[in-house]
């Protein structure tokens, strides 16, 4: 493949990750457990803005340390993503993280329906969503949380990364969904938002893109074991995404190793793939063994306190999404206890 082909290939990738769901559905808590709706003002360019977000609290931190899960949703997802309301005793990460005595905090990235009104999909830029993120964890600092771990999918993994990079003021990184190889899928199914029934009269700007009606479950899931309850869910309360930031983010992940951002990360990272996620595994991309992964990414985070893997098998690109959901958590939970 040439590299003008990979670029495209990526670029493409990393501008569908995730999925949301409708806010209005609330997943079951344990009774000791607070979830309330929460407005941060962050400062982007001179000027305020407002992210809206969930932010959970376990009646009781684990070990006593107040500690927070910082959820980045990726491309045509919302924040939904990480609080799924099918079946949430299994697919709801918040459910899980609160259930191990951490908070979740998860909100609504600006460019999505679910977070609002939509701005220009051209003013939506790399360094402005890192910045974003930065603000967030800062406040959570201010509000009193002694670690913090950045978590964050497909898209939402890559800004993630960009603000690690500038900053590693996270404890933690955890990046699912996004590896530095790409894997053997075709392009995703991607079009104009507007063109799509389903934004008909709500998106009008071109620039925001979403997948073609029916194809997120084979290019979210592995078909072999998806849930079909959470695939029709998906596919029914898709979002949108910024064609503009996607490009920008998807040019990021394929500089060399040596050159690229992530050498600059400092912290303790996890990058956590499905098996089947034909988007980065495959071809030339071996995702058989988390060493396998270790040694390929390893290049690419040459300044890390440490670079684990986690391959969870029989899973596709919507990590948290699959039957292996709890085996997902699992990992990502232990990681996050011994780091």
């Amino acid at each position: 493949m040439s590299h003008q082909a990979s670029m495209k290939k990526i670029v493409l990738l990393c501008t569908i990750p995730i999925t949301f769901a409708a806010l209005s559905a609330v997943p079951a808590r344990a009774q000791s457990s607070v979830c309330r709706t929460v407005r941060v003002p962050v400062t982007i360019g001179g000027r305020i803005q407002h992210i809206t977000g969930s932010l959970c609290v376990p009646a009781r931190f684990s070990g006593g340390v107040r500690r927070v899960d910082l959820l980045v949703h990726g491309g045509t997802y919302g924040s939904a993503y990480w609080d799924w309301p099918v079946n949430p005793g299994r697919y709801s990460y918040v459910s899980k993280t609160l259930r191990a005595g951490r908070a979740g905090f998860t909100f609504e990235r600006p460019g999505t329906v679910a977070a609002g009104a939509l701005p220009p999909s051209a003013s939506l830029t790399a360094a402005d969503g890192a910045d974003r993120l930065h603000q967030l964890i800062q406040w959570l600092r201010r509000a009193g949380y002694r670690e913090v771990t950045l978590i964050g999918h497909s898209l939402g993994s890559m800004m993630s990364l960009t603000e690690t990079a500038a900053y590693n003021d996270a404890d933690r990184l955890v990046l699912t969904g996004l590896l530095h190889h790409v894997g053997d899928a075709g392009p995703l199914p991607l079009h104009p938002a507007p063109a799509d029934p389903a934004f008909a009269g709500v998106v009008t700007d071109p620039g925001y893109y979403t997948t073609v009606p029916g194809t997120r479950g084979t290019s979210m899931y592995d078909p072999a074991t998806a849930d079909a309850g959470v695939v029709a869910y998906d596919e029914a309360h898709k979002d949108v995404m910024s064609g503009n930031e996607s490009v920008e983010f998807g040019t990021r992940v394929i500089v060399p190793a040596g050159q690229n951002e992530s050498n600059r990360v400092t912290i303790p990272v996890l990058l956590a793939i499905g098996q089947q996620d034909r988007n980065f595994c495959g071809g030339t991309s071996d995702c058989s063994t988390a060493q396998a992964v270790e040694e390929a990414e390893a290049p690419f985070f040459t300044s890390a306190a440490s670079l684990t893997a986690q391959v969870v098998p029989g899973t596709g690109h919507s990590l948290p999404l699959h039957p292996s959901a709890d085996a997902s958590f699992a990992g990502i939970n232990q990681w996050i206890n011994v780091h």
